[in-house]
């Protein structure tokens, strides 16, 4: 028992907030049938190597949320999705004992692209309906959102996630009224100027400094 909470509390370090912040949850099992070590995730996961649990889940049950699992870090290499259930072995997916890295796809927006790289090549931000990543999500994967008017999630977003890259957030459609820069990180509260008021968003960079214009077709 002390060397699975010593595995849970290492794992617990390499994701970007609390066990609290999002309804999304995935337990991953050591063994078949939901046997032996476990390890809970929350939110995402690049790289489960210096996890302790690195190459050995055989069996997963998801809680909530759409979790994409992948044999190599970075979400590269083959990768599956599970919705909500039990999955008593992985050997059925052709995952077992190689998962290593993990993320909750969100409930709105398109799924990362393998083809854009995932984490490591393409860029991606999460808006979430309720302070604290709770409530319904969007993703924004690429390189702009000129309108959120159609998605049923304008002037919604309460917390954000920004993933990889800096992004701008702005008030009206089409980039225009309230802009605020965002770089990565988790952010619980939106400003006032954007609590509910997000129409649109791009990215303006990958890097920092961002000291030349965007390019909109990488």
């Amino acid at each position: 028992m002390k060397q699975q909470l010593t595995h849970a509390a290492v794992f617990a370090a390499v994701l970007t907030a609390s066990a609290t912040a999002t309804a999304a949850e995935i337990s991953l099992f050591s063994q078949e049938n939901f046997g032996g070590q476990r390890v809970v995730a929350n939110d995402v996961i690049q790289n489960l190597a210096n996890s302790g649990f690195n190459d050995r889940a055989s069996s997963a049950i998801v809680r909530d949320g759409s979790w994409q699992l992948c044999d190599d870090a970075y979400f590269r290499g083959r990768c599956v999705t599970l919705r909500p259930g039990e999955y008593p072995s992985l050997r059925a997916i052709g995952l077992d004992n190689s998962v290593s890295s993990a993320r909750e796809l969100g409930g709105w927006g398109p799924p990362p692209s393998q083809a854009n790289g995932g984490w490591g090549g393409g860029a991606r931000a999460i808006l979430y309906a309720n302070s604290d990543f709770r409530g319904d999500r969007y993703v924004i994967e690429g390189n702009a959102m000129p309108n959120l008017g159609n998605t049923g999630f304008n002037d919604r977003a309460q917390s954000l996630r920004v993933e990889r890259g800096y992004w701008i957030f702005c008030s009206d459609a089409a980039f225009q009224g309230q802009c605020k820069t965002f770089g990565p990180g988790s952010y619980p509260n939106l400003p006032r100027d954007l609590d509910n008021r997000i129409s649109s968003g791009r990215r303006i960079s990958n890097d920092y400094p961002y000291n030349h214009d965007p390019n909109w077709r990488q």
